[in-house]
């Protein structure tokens, strides 16, 4: 059994270098963060740190939704359905950043990927315990992913609360602009994570069928 997750381990760690090289876009928000705080609290002067946080941080998040806004959508959307679900959705991504406009809090800025890794661990979850591989099989449609959506579904729950333990960790531990520079490389990081889940997972299942 260790010996098992001995290997799991080595395999996971290895896929990190070969993993295909990551979208421009995905460095774009935390690029816009990295030059809007700074700025916003040169312009805002001493003693508005707190207002340039949230507000070089709600723009950068319009710019995370506006990038994935058509990814996100196009697994959800049905025939004859688009626009009312473009729309729901649309409004469901920009109800937080109002949400977070009118409190003008660090904090509520800084929880705001828990609660999003919180609401997906929660929805894998949810398909788990019932037996069903429905979100899995949204997002990973591939033909090669559909023997490996069970498991595909438990990894998300573990990767999802994870990522919430990892947001809360660094909100106690590091000062807010310290903070702003996790959250700028947060999505390579989850998408890497992520990437190299997704081969261990089919690299494992290969090595059990050929193992049979």
């Amino acid at each position: 059994m260790l010996r098992h997750i001995a290997e799991s381990f080595r395999l996971f760690l290895y896929l990190f270098q070969d993993l295909p090289p990551l979208p421009r876009r995905t460095f774009l928000p935390g690029a816009v963060l990295l030059l809007a705080y700074p700025l916003l609290s040169v312009l805002l002067g001493t003693g508005e740190e707190g207002q340039a946080f949230v507000t070089a941080f709600l723009l950068a998040m319009a710019v995370r939704i506006g990038l994935r806004f058509e990814d996100v959508a196009r697994p959800l959307m049905r025939p004859g359905r688009q626009a009312r679900t473009a729309v729901l959705l649309l409004a469901v991504a920009l109800l937080p950043l109002a949400l977070l406009a009118a409190a003008g809090e660090m904090r509520w800025c800084q929880r705001l990927p828990s609660f999003y890794f919180l609401l997906c661990g929660g929805l894998y979850l949810s398909d788990m315990l019932a037996g069903r591989t429905a979100l899995a099989c949204r997002f990973w449609p591939q033909p090669e992913m559909q023997g490996h959506l069970a498991a595909m579904t438990r990894f998300m729950v573990l990767f999802s609360l994870s990522f919430v333990l990892l947001n809360e960790t660094m909100i106690r531990s590091l000062d807010p602009s310290h903070w702003l520079l996790f959250w700028a490389v947060l999505p390579v990081l989850s998408h890497t994570v992520l990437a190299a889940l997704r081969e261990t997972v089919l690299g494992l299942e290969d090595d059990r069928d050929t193992a049979v």
